[in-house]
């Protein structure tokens, strides 16, 4: 199925992330010194945004950040808590009850949507809404989602080093440079395998949208796990059955940020797993700025997913089960 409309929406990733960051300001309606924690409610694509941000700030952020993939928002949401509601239809069902939860405990909340009952609900109960002005997949507005988080989120960060690095991402965006041909290569080695991503755990949502795109863009099935945690369990996993390592492809991905003990670790793991005959290989992602690091992590394995899905002779832009799926909770 040659459909280059998810190709084009890729490539797009960098203007919607600059777009995002140009959507709106940097003013929230309270001071940091006023809230004790941070939560972010989304699902699917809206929610990979959440992580990533998270990610970024780790280093710099005091306040506890949590993301939540579910109906119920965690029992310590309170008027002290900085919520953000996230969801690009407007008409998640998941977000949507986080949301009137939320207005129930008086947090201090953000929504961001294109529009459905998040704009409506926002608008009723005078809660600051954000409107995307995109007409995309949920999973293909992430960019613009993540930008306009980032700034944002620059309001709980002083540190010179994450302006610069801000600032730096931007450039780089500005003309950013497609690795087409390797990104059709990784497709070609994943052809007719299940894929193991390994990463990270301060940047697991690289992982999980890697992942996420191969599910969603090419139908294919993928899993992701953290470094270190999977050396305390999944890699004695992988010793059965016995066919699994003709049967699978592991990508290991290092940042210029990872640590240091970590990186170790992944390579001494595909040692391990390259002497039990699995295929193995590192993507290493070298820039002195993790941000950017995340961002063009996420565009080459979004590239990954889509020549996948010419691979596999699949649509990227159909997604036939969830709106089955979608339709039958309806009922």
């Amino acid at each position: 199925m040659r459909n280059k409309k998810m190709l084009t929406l890729i490539k797009n990733f960098p203007k919607y992330f600059l777009d995002g960051y140009d959507l709106c300001d940097s003013s929230l309606d309270f001071m940091p010194s006023e809230i004790e924690n941070i939560v972010y409610a989304g699902m699917g694509g809206s929610a990979i945004a959440g992580d990533a941000i998270k990610e970024i700030i780790y280093p710099y952020s005091k306040y506890p950040f949590e993301v939540v993939r579910n109906y119920d928002l965690p029992s310590y949401v309170s008027d002290k808590t900085f919520l953000l509601i996230s969801s690009f239809s407007g008409n998640t069902e998941e977000t949507l009850n986080c949301l009137n939860e939320g207005i129930r405990r008086n947090a201090k909340i953000i929504t961001i949507s294109a529009n459905g009952m998040v704009e409506k609900i926002s608008i009723e109960k005078k809660v600051k809404h954000i409107k995307l002005p995109l007409d995309v997949p949920p999973r293909a507005a992430m960019g613009m989602t993540l930008g306009l988080l980032l700034k944002k989120f620059s309001k709980f960060v002083d540190e010179q080093k994450f302006q610069e690095n801000v600032q730096d991402t931007i450039l780089k965006l500005t003309d950013y440079n497609f690795d087409i041909e390797n990104a059709k290569r990784i497709a070609k080695l994943i052809k007719g395998k299940v894929v193991n991503i390994y990463i990270d755990s301060s940047f697991s949502s690289v992982g999980k949208r890697f992942a996420n795109q191969l599910h969603e863009n090419s139908k294919h099935f993928a899993h992701f796990n953290f470094i270190p945690e999977m050396n305390h369990n999944e890699i004695v996993g992988l010793e059965n059955p016995d066919f699994i390592s003709k049967k699978m492809v592991l990508f290991f991905i290092i940042f210029k940020g990872t640590n240091e003990r970590n990186r170790k670790r992944i390579y001494l793991t595909k040692d391990i797993l390259d002497k039990n005959r699995f295929e193995t290989f590192i993507f290493e992602f070298d820039s002195d700025n993790d941000i950017f690091n995340i961002v063009d992590s996420i565009i080459t394995f979004d590239l990954v997913s889509y020549f996948l899905a010419l691979e596999n002779g699949e649509d990227p832009m159909k997604i036939k089960r969830i709106d089955i799926l979608k339709k039958r909770m309806k009922k």
